[in-house]
């Protein structure tokens, strides 16, 4: 079978001029450089060169391979360099997909982790809801995504990571709730509220969770923006569900407060990659940063690594 020695034999000998020069270049005994050129030629079925007293003449043939070697050879030793590469420091570009939520927590983490251990990677970090990620990662646009949700079939692999606990996020100052209550979700009946749109995967999630405990919510406001359902929350206006750690902040200024939810209510964080990119890093490789940037943020923001969590 034809392989990369022997194609380095043959460039070698053409740009040499004769067995004997190329045999010196290449430290190999002009016997053992023969007989690899002869079993190049019988596997091809072609002469490949005639010598002469003056060395070497290409045929037609000859001069087809030598400029497929080239190029081959050529190849393999970009390949060969580019992986010694990965075994030192990544380099590289990666676009990572986050939903407002995620990216509110892990954009600083990410950007920080990257300076500081793999400096060759150029990160682009796009925002969007989770179905619009996964269209994006879908058809190419990027390497990988945090989603809420596990995709089924296509090229798109995922594995779920943590999961993220939610809880009723209220006014500070005028708490719609006891200090340190525990809201069981029949609760909110009547309780003004200000979710995400119904496209959203978050506010599928709440009324689920709703009409299983025959809650009744009063949505008296739909944004599908994250610093406007903020500001409403802080106004006393209404109260919201959202991951705790996302306006952690604002807790700790003292304007808003969080409540755990009876039962837990909690969304799964996949992570979904796609097809190798041209010049993007490696997705095995990315695929181990955000699980990295994930498990140092768990603890920081209330998630809980998962091991086979069931996927929904």
């Amino acid at each position: 079978m034809m392989d990369l020695k022997q194609l380095r034999y043959f460039r070698q000998i053409a740009e040499s001029g004769s067995f004997s020069a190329a045999a010196s270049l290449l430290r190999v005994a002009q016997p053992a450089l023969s007989r690899q050129i002869q079993a190049l030629e019988r596997e091809l079925g072609v002469t490949l060169c005639h010598r002469n007293g003056r060395g070497i003449l290409l045929t037609a043939a000859g001069h087809a391979l030598f400029a497929d070697a080239v190029r081959l050879l050529s190849d393999a030793d970009r390949t060969r360099n580019r992986m010694r590469e990965f075994g030192n420091t990544l380099i590289g570009e990666a676009t990572i997909g986050l939903s407002p939520t995620v990216s509110r927590l892990l954009t600083l983490p990410l950007i920080l982790k990257l300076r500081s251990d793999y400096p060759g990677v150029r990160l682009r970090i796009a925002e969007a809801f989770s179905g619009v990620l996964l269209e994006w990662l879908q058809t190419g646009r990027l390497d990988a995504a945090i989603l809420y949700h596990v995709p089924t079939g296509g090229a798109v692999l995922s594995e779920t990571l943590a999961k993220e606990p939610l809880a009723v996020i209220g006014n500070a100052i005028a708490p719609p709730f006891p200090p340190r209550a525990r809201v069981p979700m029949a609760m909110l009946s009547g309780q003004p509220m200000v979710l995400s749109t119904p496209s959203h995967g978050l506010r599928r999630t709440v009324e689920q969770h709703a009409g299983c405990a025959d809650a009744l919510l009063d949505v008296q406001f739909e944004f599908d923006s994250l610093d406007a359902t903020i500001a409403v929350v802080q106004q006393g206006l209404a109260c919201t569900i959202l991951p705790p750690a996302v306006v952690r902040s604002e807790i700790a200024a003292g304007s808003l407060q969080a409540w755990p939810l009876l039962p837990e209510l909690a969304r799964p964080l996949v992570l979904a990659t796609g097809p190798q990119r041209p010049g993007a890093i490696a997705v095995q490789h990315l695929a181990t940063l955000l699980r990295t940037a994930i498990g140092d943020a768990c603890a920081a923001c209330g998630w809980t690594m998962q091991e086979g969590l069931p996927e929904a």
